[in-house]
């Protein structure tokens, strides 16, 4: 019995030792500790208001743009130390929607919707892609299945004609351009329908529900051997501009343009570092200026009215 008490009253005084010895190093506000210092904010490419963010029109589908465009953003944003944002848009609409509300700086135009929105739009372009030859335009084609009977413009009488967006160069340079050339409206056509991508254009031609289209060269490329055949062929156009909004910071849009324009397609070690790129901007780029667009409105000018 004595050696249990003898035990317990051991026990209490360890523990009020020990009580006395976790309040004098922690309780007691009155002797001061060594405060551990804070660690270190990360490290940051960019701050908040350097972030660019970059429209697409949806000539593409979603999965296609962003395969194609976010290695443009990579690439961007490792080079100039901007973080380089992609924002994706369902209509060529929404996309100068989103420069005039100011949720995007930058983007990639069409030529055509290029062309109508510079004239009320506080933008400007900037650059313009290069072509596998290097050189800064593409054209339009007009297809049709390799086993159509049209042969020739003129031949679209009375056939089903399948368009990209109405804001395409490709469907405006047919319709109210080409088809004037040949002595045709479009009131002489079948029927005129408008889709909102242009692969989508060819897979209608292919599935035969339309008899002909009209898409960006470097689509086509991809079907000529697939069943499509090209019919007729635009002049030279200046590439789909990239432009910026005219209050983005010069220290920003220059850095932009020198970080693209170092790419040299000639060059072994650039080939593999843009083959992920979209097509289209595969070969690089070349400064882009107001005048360069000036020309194509010409391609319009007999036009009476637009079309929308």
């Amino acid at each position: 019995m004595l050696r249990r008490s003898g035990l317990i009253l051991l026990l209490l005084f360890f523990f009020m030792a020990l009580t006395l010895l976790v309040y004098r190093n922690f309780m007691d506000i009155s002797t001061g500790y060594e405060e551990t210092a804070p660690l270190p904010a990360p490290p940051s490419a960019t701050g908040a208001r350097d972030t660019v963010h970059v429209g697409v029109i949806s000539r593409f589908s979603p999965n296609l743009i962003y395969d194609g465009y976010q290695p443009i953003m990579d690439y961007l944003t490792r080079e100039t130390g901007i973080l380089f944002a992609l924002k994706l848009s369902s209509s060529y609409e929404e996309t100068i929607a989103q420069l005039d509300q100011g949720e995007i700086q930058s983007a990639f135009l069409g030529t055509y919707l290029y062309l109508e929105a510079r004239r009320n739009h506080p933008i400007r372009c900037i650059l313009k892609p290069l072509n596998s030859h290097l050189q800064p335009y593409f054209h339009s084609m007009v297809i049709t299945r390799d086993d159509s009977p049209i042969r020739s413009i003129a031949d679209l009488a009375g056939k089903r004609l399948a368009l990209p967006s109405p804001l395409s160069f490709s469907g405006n340079w047919l319709l109210g351009y080409e088809l004037q050339r040949h002595g045709l409206t479009a009131s002489d056509l079948d029927s005129i329908h408008y889709f909102g991508f242009h692969h989508t254009v060819v897979y209608q031609v292919l599935l035969g529900r339309f008899d002909a289209g009209v898409v960006k060269d470097r689509v086509a490329a991809e079907f000529t051997s697939k069943g499509i055949r090209v019919i007729a062929v635009s002049r030279e156009i200046p590439g789909s501009p990239i432009i910026i909004r005219r209050d983005m910071a010069p220290r920003i849009s220059e850095a932009m343009i020198n970080a693209l324009l170092r790419i040299d397609a000639s060059r072994p070690e650039h080939r593999d570092l843009i083959k992920d790129w979209d097509p289209e901007f595969a070969w690089g780029f070349a400064r882009a200026q107001e005048s360069d667009y000036d020309q194509v409105d010409a391609i319009f000018a007999a036009l009476k009215e637009r079309p929308r």
